[in-house]
């Protein structure tokens, strides 16, 4: 079976309200559901107002988490870092600049910002742009005599999460972990009809770096029919991208989104097209810094021309849990351990986190966090821990920031289209997870005064042959009943 996205979206079926059971026979119904026969499922639910049981099922047992395994990142980033916390990517030369001649190489040095000439970005090479008129304005920089280089080292060469199968490798949903990020470490494939029947339609890819990307169009176009029939790839461990299928005359675009390989070589050569599109000689090539022959690991004489700033961390959280965001999952976690240990790898990611959420009374005994995302099929966590996570984080200072990130019952988010018109809108805030053959969703059911405690709940599914919306659709009914058994 072909592992899907963690980060996807759904139409969930029609779900009808008012069936007044109480939560242990909702539950009932729940687990021996038919679409769920021979799937494992794991629920529980607890009253933060006292910290009694509602109701539960192999709640101490684990789980493949999927997505729900961003809640883990997100409250281990929040609680490390706190919520003001900024990434700052910087711009370095490694040399004296005289007459506005760089005698060195001039180094983009990452902080492990998976935001940097991300969405928040009109234009991915905007911040780049604005690196680089600083380092105009403030040092006159006309010329630079050596490379143009891109420095990940705030991280191992770690590129994807323990587990990561081959074959999704090349998605924009896998897209690579690196200490240097530029425009999510992915790019977006157009293609448009040209040429006529027969005629190979034009591709396109942005953000357009010069000579990075290689296109192998297969691709016809065909007189005006259907819809195109067209697919885009990236060729595993290159960026030779092979388009194939037909596009008709007079269709729109088709477009589709691809991750990078060499996250740190994109930005280098992102910031090598920005220079000369600004009129700076540059002698050199753009390399990763690694791939330097010779690499002294510093220069010894390195001075900062510019810098960029993210977003607070609780802005970048709501992005992360709000849609899913796989990349900034594993950035997060990673960059926590590494403010707190000195130590970025998911290794070390793994022993922080579960040490941070044993402060807010976790007990991680049975927990693997294999990623920081849930794409792989190797993390392991309980029902019980997820709950007493989300227990841990409501009574906490960072309570408000840390709520603010989950999708909203059929208002916002990955749940915005979920619980439409049902006593649950506006009352259940969530974060879901999806991967092949597994779902779940944990979060808060708000009371009727959303400032009173509300009530904690996690439930995984993992193993069901049905199809993925009538597991939703099960889990969907259970929570609505979970609601009205706090309005009766």
């Amino acid at each position: 079976m072909v592992l899907l996205a963690s980060l996807v979206l759904s139409t969930a079926p029609v779900l009808v309200p008012g069936t007044q059971q109480g939560p242990e026979e909702a539950l009932h119904t729940f687990v021996t559901a038919e679409a769920l026969d021979g799937a494992r499922v794991g629920v529980l639910v607890r009253d933060t107002a006292d910290g009694r049981v509602i109701c539960g099922h192999d709640a101490n047992r684990g789980f493949m988490t999927a997505s729900n395994m961003k809640l883990v990142s997100s409250a281990t980033a929040l609680l490390t870092l706190g919520p003001d916390f900024r990434y700052r990517t910087t711009l370095v030369a490694t040399g004296p600049v005289v007459d506005g001649v760089l005698e060195g190489d001039l180094v983009l040095v990452g902080s492990g910002d998976p935001t940097f000439g991300g969405r928040t970005e009109q234009d991915a090479f905007d911040a780049l742009r604005r690196m680089v008129a600083r380092a105009v304005a403030d040092h006159g920089l006309r010329a630079i005599r050596g490379d143009v280089l891109g420095d990940d080292d705030c991280h191992p060469d770690e590129v994807m999460g323990e587990g990561w199968a081959w074959n999704y490798q090349g998605d924009a949903y896998a897209a690579q972990v690196s200490g240097l990020c530029f425009a999510e470490n992915i790019a977006r494939v157009t293609v448009a009809p040209a040429g006529g029947d027969g005629g190979a339609p034009a591709v396109s890819i942005e953000p357009a770096v010069p000579g990075f990307f290689a296109i192998e169009n297969l691709a016809t176009t065909v007189a005006a029919g259907p819809r195109p029939t067209l697919s885009a790839f990236r060729l595993r461990a290159t960026n030779r991208v092979r388009v194939r299928g037909s596009v008709p005359e007079g269709s729109g675009p088709w477009s589709t989104r691809i991750s990078v390989e060499d996250p740190t070589r994109f930005a280098a050569r992102a910031l090598h097209h920005v220079l000369v599109e600004a009129g700076i000689e540059v002698s050199g090539q753009a390399l990763d810094r690694d791939d330097r022959p010779a690499r002294p690991e510093r220069y010894g004489d390195e001075r900062i021309l510019a810098s960029h700033e993210s977003a607070p961390l609780a802005d970048i959280l709501i992005t992360l849990n709000k849609v899913s965001q796989n990349l900034y999952a594993e950035q997060v976690i990673r960059t926590a351990s590494r403010v707190a240990l000195g130590d970025a790898s998911m290794g070390s990611a793994s022993a922080h986190a579960k040490a941070t959420l044993a402060g807010i009374g976790v007990d991680p005994e049975g927990m693997r966090i294999a990623d920081g995302s849930g794409l792989t099929r190797l993390d392991l966590v309980q029902p019980e821990h997820f709950v007493d996570l989300l227990a841990g984080m409501w009574d906490h200072a960072h309570r408000a920031a840390f709520v603010a990130t989950l999708p909203v019952a059929g208002v916002d988010g990955t749940i915005g289209k979920r619980f439409a018109d049902t006593p649950a809108t506006g009352r259940v805030l969530a974060k879901t997870g999806t991967i092949s053959a597994v779902a779940a969703l944990s979060g808060y059911v708000l009371r009727k005064d959303p400032e009173a405690a509300p009530l904690c709940f996690s439930i995984l599914i993992n193993n069901f042959t049905c199809r993925s919306s009538d597991a939703r659709d099960a889990m969907d009914r259970f929570v609505i009943a979970l609601v009205e058994s706090l309005d009766r």
